[in-house]
């Protein structure tokens, strides 16, 4: 057979994971999955020591076709490559570390009376502690020109994305919310939440019922490196992440219940003392691979699950609310 001496090798961004049911190839560079069975995610893994002729060897005769199947799907998708012996060591697998100069990455802000006067505050306190994404709620009757004054306080801020979640109120057009994104290049997305029927030609607003947004479960997978390798220390939802609500308290998440102070109270140096804290990130390194529900889920390193976890008294972590996650996939 030609190239039977030679070996496969998956491109080092196309990583294999073993579910319980099925398994998935991530391809971190493409941001696309690749649902695969099982059986595919185990012959994947002789790749690591046998050459192409050793692989129908252990397989069988009777395998021979499944085999050639496998092989042709994993090229047509450009997933593998073909090297010699010799070539092995000159590609090696890619780097599971994953490291951040913030304390905190990412920040949700409910915008309200008591917030909005603090936001310039907010930001430098969020900034100094190496923030760089705002997700942003504004539940008011005048939230785009909220939104557009947000955007003018960050115009020399060194806020990366911002994201907005509004209703979308009477009298307003749709268009305005486009020449805004046009206008500013680190709006991400803006959910405009509306029960009408609304079109747009922005490929960043997304409209949706507030019923049906309410879990948004649809946005909770995301394929990255990034995001790949901190999901295999820490939980990529709570992780470095801080939420401060329409009072002004200062909490991990939305989803979490202890106040660590008010924002309008805090000093930076305070702030800074209460994210460094233990109790402040207990949740920081409780990932997928130590929950119970979500240790053999081939999903476990795209999901953004922002259920909080609970410990029992053996030390297992669990879930008391059932998964809705994975029936979307």
């Amino acid at each position: 057979m030609k190239n039977s001496n030679k070996y496969v090798r998956m491109f080092s961004n196309c990583i294999p994971v073993l579910g319980r049911d099925k398994s998935v190839i991530y391809d971190l560079q493409r941001k696309q999955m690749f649902n695969i069975p099982n059986d595919l995610y185990n012959f994947i893994q002789l790749f690591e020591e046998h050459t192409i002729s050793e692989i129908f060897e252990l397989c069988g005769k009777d395998n021979e076709q499944v085999v050639e199947e496998y092989f042709q799907f994993l090229t047509n998708k450009e997933l593998t490559f073909l090297i010699d012996k010799d070539e092995l060591e000159l590609f090696p697998k890619l780097s599971m570390k994953w490291t951040s100069p913030a304390k905190i990455s990412n920040a949700i802000i409910e915008i309200s009376e008591t917030t909005y006067p603090l936001f310039e505050k907010i930001v430098a306190y969020l900034t100094a502690l190496g923030c760089e994404y705002l997700y942003l709620k504004i539940d008011a009757p005048k939230s785009f020109l909220l939104m557009k004054n947000i955007m003018e306080k960050l115009t020399t801020s060194a806020i990366f994305s911002v994201v907005f979640e509004t209703p979308f109120n009477k009298g307003e057009k749709i268009t305005d919310y486009e020449q805004l994104i046009v206008e500013n290049k680190r709006i991400e997305t803006i959910f405009l939440l509306s029960d009408e029927q609304l079109k747009t030609s922005s490929s960043k607003i997304l409209i949706t019922s507030p019923k049906r947004f309410v879990n948004k479960k649809e946005y909770f997978f995301k394929i990255n490196i990034s995001l790949f390798t901190e999901s295999q220390k820490y939980n990529t939802y709570f992780n470095q992440k801080i939420f401060i609500n329409k009072e002004g308290g200062v909490l991990n998440a939305p989803e979490t219940e202890e106040l660590f102070g008010n924002i309008a109270r805090l000093t930076f140096k305070e702030l800074e003392a209460v994210v460094d804290s233990e109790q402040f990130q207990k949740y920081w390194s409780i990932n997928k691979d130590v929950i119970d529900e979500c240790k053999d889920c081939e999903l476990r390193y795209m999901c953004v699950d922002n259920r909080v976890p609970k410990q029992s008294k053996g030390g297992n972590y669990f879930f008391t609310s059932k998964c809705e996650l994975r029936a979307l996939n």
